[in-house]
């Protein structure tokens, strides 16, 4: 769907700020910028931030939001053949293409790396895209919410795997953010016990878990 002009500008503007923002808590540090300062490096009034973010807290993890979306879209993108684990390598995938391409990645680590403050700030709206990812997941079977085990550990090895691949990336570990990817889920197979998969199309199939229902109705022979 085409965006609207007035859709367009709020989020050119939206923008703006958290550029000016980033780069005031570069320089000046997270716990000294104030939001007037913010304001007034965007070229904006207090009012018109306020507008666009609640608090400096919540402005600092607006790129997490924007990553939400990625991921959830991915999850929804990925064919409905694919097993959870190939899913969740799809939605890693997407993440991470849109961070390490984000000019203000490697900022943001900086900035969060240094204080815990910011650290925090950033993680704030962390509960929001997990249980949308929760949802993504879960809408891909016909017996489970987003309040079910399965798609919330989905949504948080989502998470953390792009969390750690990012890193990864970012300390050089990693050529590129595929192969960054790649190496934590060598690690986590590793960790479980199980075979390391060199690419997706390795991946075993995992079966669908089936609702007590339909266990009912399964003749014991096909259990």
């Amino acid at each position: 769907m085409t965006k609207s002009l007035k859709s367009r500008k709020q989020e050119f503007a939206r923008d703006s700020i958290y550029d000016a923002a980033i780069d005031l808590f570069v320089h000046k540090g997270f716990q000294e910028t104030t939001v007037e300062d913010v304001a007034q490096a965007a070229g904006v009034s207090r009012r018109s931030f306020f507008r666009y973010f609640t608090t400096k807290d919540h402005l600092l993890g607006h790129n997490m939001v924007r990553l939400g979306e990625v991921l959830v879209s991915a999850v929804a993108a990925s064919p409905a053949e694919s097993s959870p684990i190939q899913v969740v390598r799809d939605a890693v995938s997407a993440g991470l293409r849109f961070g390490t391409s984000h000019p203000r990645t490697r900022q943001v680590i900086e900035i969060t790396a240094r204080n815990p403050s910011a650290r925090r700030a950033h993680r704030s709206r962390r509960v929001d895209i997990e249980d949308r990812l929760s949802e993504a997941f879960a809408a891909r079977t016909r017996n489970e919410t987003k309040d079910h085990v399965r798609p919330k550990m989905l949504a948080i090895l989502n998470l953390t795997v792009v969390d750690l691949a990012t890193v990864s990336w970012f300390r050089g570990e990693s050529v590129d953010y595929s192969r960054a990817a790649d190496d934590v889920f060598a690690l986590l197979f590793q960790v479980l016990g199980e075979p390391t998969y060199a690419h997706p199309s390795q991946l075993p199939q995992t079966p669908k878990l089936m609702s007590p229902a339909a266990r009912k109705r399964k003749p014991m022979a096909a259990r």
